[in-house]
């Protein structure tokens, strides 16, 4: 009875491991205008730049830590301390 309920459980844990993997890049997928990345970036008082297809963001947080938003072809890469 154990091993049932314990293969039972692995199985679960896989196909639960399974569905974040393939929900994860659906996450990222959605594409913002330079435009709208200037405007979000402005509207949290943070300064934007572009060079090319890659545009950044970079502003301060509430405890006055300062960090880097990067965008490459209107997708978000990371955020970085700056």
């Amino acid at each position: 009875m154990n091993g049932k309920r314990f293969r039972t459980g692995i199985a679960a844990a896989a196909l639960g491991l399974a569905a974040c993997v393939l929900a994860a890049p659906v996450a990222h997928a959605e594409k913002l205008s330079e435009k709208t990345i200037k405007k979000e970036c402005e509207a949290a008082g943070g300064v934007y730049s572009r060079s090319g297809t890659v545009s950044t963001c970079t502003y301060k947080d509430i405890k006055g830590n300062k960090w880097m938003d990067w965008f490459s072809g209107g997708h978000y890469v990371d955020t970085i301390p700056w």
